[in-house]
């Protein structure tokens, strides 16, 4: 009698299959032949739980950093005296960004790349919050976190897909992005940059909502990096908006 040898588990998006050995016990022919959503509830629940226990450890990471930096005069001045650095934060950060991308599902690469890529993002944060009043920054702070968690509570009970926004979203996003590229070359009034920030915390918040849902609907379970990066992401654009309305509605 002869038996036919049947793969434990197929090759995982073109990856070597050994990549992921560690950090769930999840098989990994489950992990990505279905996504989140046809899952059951203890299984979603660990998945979320994953994504927001990353999400909640870049955030205080970065508002540690913002802290530290906005605090201290003498690091706020060497910083500024070493520009150099701001500039190598902004390079990393897209260097960061994409190789997190490529090396979503490679553990613990991945959670390396993530972290070097917060302290990138951080930094700069840190330096944008420098120049700004203390209680400015700290109401930003709080709005964007009501902000948040509002939408991601309507977002997870919700039975309207926002995810049909994608489109309208995406194309505001760039309507902003040649915006802002405007701006650099052609100042504008205070009263254009108050619509403009307005513009861009909507879009964010919009963002949030569609990303949320993605990662209820559309997210494999090992997809946990890239999920965690868009809301980063979406928690950080809308922060700076709201820091810019508050700012622009100070100096008025």
């Amino acid at each position: 009698m002869s038996y036919t040898a049947v793969p434990t588990q197929p090759p995982p998006y073109g990856e070597n299959p050994e990549a992921r050995t560690e950090g769930d016990n999840v098989p990994d022919d489950f992990k990505y032949s279905v996504d989140v959503a046809s899952c059951e509830l203890p299984v979603r629940q660990m998945f979320i739980r994953k994504v927001y226990s990353l999400l909640t450890a870049q955030i205080l990471a970065t508002v540690v950093v913002g802290f530290v930096i906005r605090s201290n005069t003498t690091i706020q001045n060497w910083c500024f005296n070493n520009f150099w650095l701001f500039i190598v934060s902004i390079v990393g950060s897209f260097g960061f960004l994409i190789a997190t991308h490529i090396k979503a599902r490679s553990y613990p690469i991945n959670l390396v790349l993530l972290g070097a890529f917060t302290l990138c993002e951080s930094y700069g944060i840190g330096l944008s919050c420098s120049l700004v009043e203390s209680e400015i920054v700290i109401q930003a702070l709080m709005l964007t976190l009501v902000v948040f968690i509002g939408l991601t509570l309507f977002a997870f009970q919700s039975k309207y897909d926002f995810r049909s926004w994608q489109s309208v979203a995406s194309l505001g996003l760039w309507f902003l992005i040649g915006w802002g590229f405007l701006m650099m070359f052609f100042p504008q009034s205070s009263f254009a940059n108050l619509i403009y920030s307005g513009i861009g915390a909507i879009i964010f918040s919009v963002y949030i909502l569609i990303d949320t849902q993605e990662i209820l609907k559309t997210c494999h379970l090992d997809d946990e990096i890239p999920a965690t990066l868009k809301l980063y992401l979406d928690i950080i654009n809308l922060f700076l908006f709201i820091l810019r309305i508050l700012n622009n509605r100070n100096e008025n």
